[in-house]
C-alpha cells in the first residue's frame, strides 16, 4: 500500500518510535506503520521512560499538524483525489510519488537526531553493535534483534569477531544507511526473518539484504560480496533464546552455511 514500516524492538522503543513516526509522517506525508512484535513485545509488562509532554510538543511542529487538517476534504475548498486513469497517463501519475519516498529516510533520521537531543535516547534507522571489524553478521527485525545484539556483545568479547545488525526503518529501504552501518570487513551474513513466504527464493528482509549487498559490489563500493544465507525464527512469538542466536553464529563458521533454515523448532 505504500506506508512506510517503522519496526520497534523493545517496550521502550515502542513508546520512543511512535514519537518519531508521527514527527516523520507530518513532514514526509508518506504514511506510516509502526509495529513491534505481537506477543513478545505488545504482551511484555516492563518499565520505560515516558516521552515528557515537552518533548511531545517539541518534535511535534504544529505548523504540519494544520497543514495536514488543511488538506483534509472539505465542501469549503473542493478538490478531486483519486480519479481512475487510463493506460495513457496511469504510469506517469504512478511514478510522481517517488520523490516523496525517496526523502523518507532522511526524515526519519533526522526525527531521531532531534528526538535524541531531547529525550537522550538516540536511535538509528540501522542499528549496529559488536566487533568492529566483524566478520560474521546476523541481521534481524524486531525483538529478535535485542537476542542477537546480547549474543553478539558476548561472544566479541570473547575475542569472536561477530556483530549484530537491527533493522528499524525497513520500508522505504536505506541502502546506503545499511552500508554505512554494516562493517566492510563481514564475510558472512545470516539475514533472519519472522515470516514464511513459500515458493520465494528467500523472505523478504534476505532478498533486501542480497540485493543491497549484491548491488554494492557490482558498483565497486564494496570490495567483495558476503556470503549471506536466511533463516526463520519466531513465528507466533516462538522462543528465540541467546543459545539460539549463538548457534545462527556458529553455523555461519561451517564450510558451506545452509539457506533456509529454521532456528527453535525441537520437534
Amino acid at each position: 500500500c505504500g506506508f512506510a514500516m517503522l519496526a520497534a524492538a523493545s517496550v521502550q522503543e515502542a513508546h520512543d518510535l511512535a514519537v518519531i513516526a508521527q514527527a516523520a509522517t507530518l513532514q514526509a506525508r508518506v504514511p506510516f506503520i509502526h509495529f513491534m512484535d505481537g506477543f513478545r513485545t505488545s504482551h511484555e509488562v516492563n518499565k520505560l521512560t515516558l516521552v515528557p509532554n515537552a518533548v511531545l510538543r517539541a518534535m511535534i511542529d504544529e505548523r504540519l499538524v494544520r497543514a495536514h487538517r488543511e488538506r483534509a476534504l472539505s465542501p469549503a475548498h473542493p478538490v478531486v483525489r483519486g480519479t481512475a486513469h487510463n493506460p495513457d497517463t496511469f504510469f506517469q501519475a504512478r511514478e510522481t510519488a517517488n520523490p516523496f519516498y525517496a526523502r523518507v529516510p532522511a526524515i526519519v533520521a533526522a526525527a531521531m537526531e532531534t528526538f535524541a537531543g531531547l529525550a537522550g535516547r538516540r536511535y538509528r534507522l540501522f542499528r549496529y553493535d559488536g566487533h568492529p571489524e566483524a566478520e560474521r553478521v546476523v541481521v534481524a527485525i524486531g525483538s529478535g534483534a535485542e537476542v542477537a545484539r546480547e549474543t553478539a556483545l558476548f561472544l566479541a568479547g570473547r575475542g569472536e569477531k561477530v556483530g549484530a545488525l537491527q533493522v528499524l526503518l525497513y520500508r522505504p529501504w536505506s541502502a546506503r544507511h545499511l552500508l554505512e552501518a554494516l562493517p566492510a570487513s563481514v564475510r558472512r551474513v545470516a539475514v533472519l526473518d519472522r515470516t514464511k513466504e513459500p515458493g520465494g527464493s528467500a523472505e523478504p528482509l534476505c532478498l533486501d539484504v542480497m540485493h543491497t549487498l549484491g548491488d554494492a559490489c557490482a558498483r565497486g563500493l564494496r570490495a567483495s560480496m558476503p556470503l549471506v544465507v536466511g533463516g526463520r525464527y519466531g513465528l507466533s512469538s516462538k522462543e528465540f533464546t541467546p543459545a539460539m542466536a549463538k548457534a545462527v553464529f556458529g553455523h555461519l563458521t561451517e564450510d558451506e552455511p545452509r539457506s533456509g533454515f529454521t532456528v527453535g523448532i525441537n520437534d
